[in-house]
């Protein structure tokens, strides 16, 4: 089974140490950072799996804008924001990065741990609805790209040209390929969660 590795972006070097050593005592790989540029540039080589990464690291960049940074590459890439601040304002900004979790400081060994295995659950969901895309046809997946653009069921009609009765058809059945429920907006949260970019055919 491949390591799972896990990149800390924490400009507190106590607190990274500990972290690094609640991870590496769960047998997690882990590579520590105090700074945005030291850790976008170790970014591609260690390849992580997972970033846990404060929101305030110090003057410049924030940890927000070191996510946004990844994303333009990886665009799917599963964080943890690591905060001092619940504000409303700062809250909102991190979701548009779609962290699977928020641990506000200070924190227990005990949210460190539960906090990392959702989050490696999460990545083992995404993994598999990744597997299944493989089933989706050509027309599918650009009604997904634009449903993840959050067009509605007459935009997506009206720019592919037919009728909005097929692309219900084409909505439903994609909801059944990707597992997921047919009712309430479980296909919109899947296209903004996982695929609020362009996919590649």
């Amino acid at each position: 089974m491949e390591q799972r590795r896990i990149l800390v972006l924490e400009d507190e070097i106590i607190v990274a140490l500990d972290i690094k050593e609640i991870l590496e005592n769960l047998q997690y790989t882990c590579s520590v950072f105090h700074d945005f540029e030291s850790a976008l540039e170790a970014y591609k080589s260690f390849n992580p799996h997972l970033v846990i990464c404060d929101i305030n690291i110090g003057d410049g960049p924030s940890g927000i804008d070191f996510v946004k940074q990844v994303q333009l590459n990886m665009p799917i890439v599963s964080v943890i924001y690591l905060t001092a601040f619940s504000d409303r304002e700062i809250v909102e900004m991190a979701g548009k990065t779609n962290p699977v979790n928020y641990i506000l400081k200070p924190w227990s060994d005990h949210q460190i741990r539960v906090s990392v295995e959702m989050a490696f659950d999460h990545i083992h969901v995404v993994s598999e609805q990744h597997k299944i895309l493989g089933d989706l046809t050509q027309a599918e997946l650009k009604i997904l790209e634009l449903i993840a653009q959050n067009k509605k069921t007459k935009e997506i009609a009206d720019l592919l040209f037919i009728s909005e009765k097929t692309v219900k058809n084409h909505r439903y059945h994609i909801s059944k390929k990707l597992n997921l429920s047919t009712e309430n907006n479980s296909l919109l949260s899947f296209a903004f969660s996982h695929f609020g970019y362009k996919i590649e055919a």
